[in-house]
């Protein structure tokens, strides 16, 4: 996957604040994924505070959409930058897509998209 893909799938995972209720219904091993990617950016981004500062603020209000814009742009620079960060972010986001419980909330827009393709069963709001 090309860095802005990467920054934006990471960045909507992360967004998705997965919480308890995913956590019931998608299983251990999909919150133990997005904890993973979350572990992963958090580690990138430590010692500068801007980025650190845009992905608690993510995480504390994951509707916010300028806040997650900025995260992807954010982890889309540093997966730019960082051939090993990028292919673990690859990596961590290939496993969310392959878990059954993920998938019914996991949706990617690339470049320039003007839709979404949402795999499985929506049971709530779609926020774009």
């Amino acid at each position: 996957m090309d860095p802005v893909t990467l920054g934006i799938a990471a960045a909507a995972l992360l967004a998705t604040k997965f919480g308890e209720g995913f956590a019931k219904e998608a299983g251990s091993s999909a919150w133990n994924g997005v904890k993973r990617l979350r572990d992963a950016v958090a580690a990138k981004f430590k010692g500068k505070p801007d980025d650190e500062t845009v992905l608690q603020q993510v995480l504390a209000d994951p509707q916010d959409t300028e806040l997650r814009a900025a995260l992807a742009q954010r982890i889309t620079a540093a997966a730019a930058d960082d051939v090993g960060f990028r292919s673990s972010l690859a990596e961590l986001i290939e496993q969310a897509r392959r878990e059954p419980g993920a998938q019914t909330v996991f949706a990617q827009a690339t470049d320039h998209a003007k839709q979404i393709n949402i795999a499985g069963d929506n049971h709530g709001g779609i926020t774009l």
